[in-house]
């Protein structure tokens, strides 16, 4: 993307990232692409696997892992 963007052109996706120590952050990404999206690191484990749009049909993982 060259230039400025708007809000129009973001791509919203939720992500689930470790901070410090167990600690675990549900973030929301304004992304400016697909390619910035696949760029995002991987999420935490016993979390939604991909950055998702969230929803009622967003399949969550059963229980997390115990422990750090």
């Amino acid at each position: 993307m060259t230039g400025p963007s708007g809000p129009r052109n973001f791509r919203q996706v939720w992500i689930s990232l470790r901070t410090s120590g167990a600690d675990v952050l549900p973030l929301l990404v304004n992304a400016c692409s697909t390619a910035c999206v696949e760029a995002l690191p991987e999420p935490a484990e016993g979390y939604v696997p991909v950055p998702h749009t969230g929803g009622p049909d967003l399949d969550q993982p059963r229980g997390r892992p115990t422990g750090s």
